[in-house]
C-alpha cells in the first residue's frame, strides 16, 4: 500500500502548485480535489464549470474509492484537498499516512479568490473547516503537521525539505521544478482557476499582504482569522 498524504488546504494557497511539486517525486501520484464533485454535487452550488466537474469528476465517496484504486501501485499519493468539500464528513473517507494543513492569511486567500468569484461565504474560504479538522484529528496516531505557504515560499528549497521531514519523507530537488502547461493529473475546473500556476514551473515568492478589501471582504476576514491564528500557532516552524 503507498503512503497517503492527506493535504488538506483552502483555496487560492498554492495548493495547485505544491500538488505539482509533489508529482515530482519519483513513484508519487497525485489526485487533485477527489471531494470537489461530490461537494458541488451536494451543496448545489454554481461555481464556474460546475456542469463539466459534475459530468468528469467522482461525484460519490464509492467512486472516490474506485479512482483511489487506480493509484495503488504507487510509492505515494498526495491528495490535494479542499477542507471545505469536506465539512460534516468524517476525515475516515480515507486512511492516511500523514495529514498536511497548508495555510495563508485569509486577507490574502479572499482578495486571490475575488479574482474568479466576488460574492463569497464563510464555507468558500475553508479555513474554520480547517480548524475544525485539525481538532478532530486528536487520536490520529500518523504525521500531522501544518504549513504556511506564505513562509514556506521564503526558501522553498531550504523549507519544503523541512516539509518533507516532518512527513517522514526523503527530500528530492525535483519538487522544486515542473513542466510548464496543463497537466494530466488537473480537474476538469483548470480552465477556471490554474491561469497563473500553468505559467509557472517552479514556486515564485510569496505575494505581498493586500490593503484593506471592501467592507463584504474584509468580514470574512474577521471571521476566519481566528481559525487561522490557531493553526497558525501550531505550524511548522522554518
Amino acid at each position: 500500500m503507498p503512503k497517503i498524504i492527506h493535504a488538506i488546504s483552502g483555496p487560492r494557497n498554492i495548493s495547485t502548485a505544491i500538488m505539482y511539486s509533489f508529482a515530482q517525486r519519483p513513484g508519487c501520484a497525485v489526485f487533485d480535489e477527489p471531494l470537489y464533485g461530490v461537494y458541488l454535487n451536494d451543496s448545489k452550488i454554481n461555481h464556474p464549470g460546475k456542469d463539466v466537474v459534475l459530468k468528469n469528476w467522482p461525484t460519490s465517496l464509492e467512486s472516490i474509492q474506485q479512482k483511489m484504486t487506480l493509484l495503488k501501485d504507487s510509492k505515494e499519493v498526495y491528495l490535494k484537498n479542499m477542507a471545505h468539500h469536506q465539512e460534516n464528513r468524517s476525515l475516515e473517507w480515507v486512511k492516511p499516512t500523514a495529514y498536511l494543513f497548508w495555510i495563508r492569511h485569509p486577507r490574502k486567500v479572499v482578495e486571490s479568490f475575488t479574482k474568479v468569484i466576488d460574492k463569497m461565504s464563510l464555507k468558500d474560504i475553508g479555513l474554520i473547516q480547517q480548524w475544525q479538522q485539525w481538532q478532530q484529528l486528536n487520536d490520529f496516531n500518523g504525521h500531522k503537521v501544518v504549513v504556511d505557504s506564505d513562509e514556506m515560499l521564503q526558501n522553498p528549497q531550504k523549507n519544503m525539505a523541512l516539509v518533507c521531514e516532518a512527513l517522514d519523507l526523503v527530500w528530492t530537488e525535483k519538487m522544486l521544478n515542473w513542466p510548464l502547461g496543463r497537466k494530466k493529473y488537473d480537474g476538469p475546473w483548470w480552465p477556471y482557476w490554474y491561469g497563473n500556476v500553468h505559467k509557472s514551473d517552479g514556486f515564485g515568492p510569496a505575494k505581498s499582504m493586500p490593503n484593506r478589501l471592501k467592507a463584504d471582504h474584509e468580514k470574512l476576514v474577521a471571521s476566519t482569522l481566528p481559525a487561522y491564528e490557531e493553526l497558525y500557532k501550531r505550524r511548522l516552524k522554518f
